[in-house]
């Protein structure tokens, strides 16, 4: 597996891989498919031209995750903390995938002046909530019913980590 800086030809590939989370699970609360002109303008404006990171894992010439770095919130003063997304191809999970993509995340993260990682877990998921930990997250509080997905109310957890 190799861990690699996304490029727009990475694009449709990893739009695939989060459409299939946006569709079928609470995994994240978006609940429209992006179309290629989202994704092409979050990728010009946020990794291409901004600070962030889209980074994906390419087996036998697949891209079978990404990892994405973006803005934690929008005040100024956040500007040193970010929110972070790792999705894995769902016929790849529990292969090391995310793993590989949080250490090769970290260790170019080391190099920033970035301060802090955010991860928003939406609950129940106890295997990202124990992937988290693993990579030195730590809970830092839960929102109950903050988000309504697929006729049920869901509660986030949010995780730290230093940088």
């Amino acid at each position: 597996m190799i861990v690699r800086d996304a490029a727009p030809g990475d694009l449709p590939a990893v739009a695939a891989i989060y459409t299939h989370y946006v569709l079928r699970t609470t995994v994240t609360f978006n609940t429209h498919v992006m179309t290629p002109r989202e994704w092409t303008q979050r990728y010009t404006t946020s990794v291409a031209e901004g600070p962030y990171h889209l980074l994906v894992a390419e087996r036998e010439q697949q891209v079978v995750g990404y990892v994405e770095t973006q803005r934690f919130r929008p005040k100024p003063a956040y500007d040193r903390s970010l929110e972070l997304s790792v999705y894995v191809a769902p016929d790849e999970g529990g292969q090391g995938v995310g793993g590989a993509l949080y250490a090769a995340l970290f260790a170019r993260l080391a190099a920033t002046e970035f301060h802090r990682a955010y991860a928003v877990v939406a609950l129940p998921n106890d295997a990202s909530v124990r992937f988290h930990e693993r990579w030195g997250f730590v809970h830092r509080g839960t929102l109950t019913e903050a988000g309504h997905k697929f006729g049920r109310y869901l509660d986030v957890a949010y995780y730290e980590r230093a940088l």
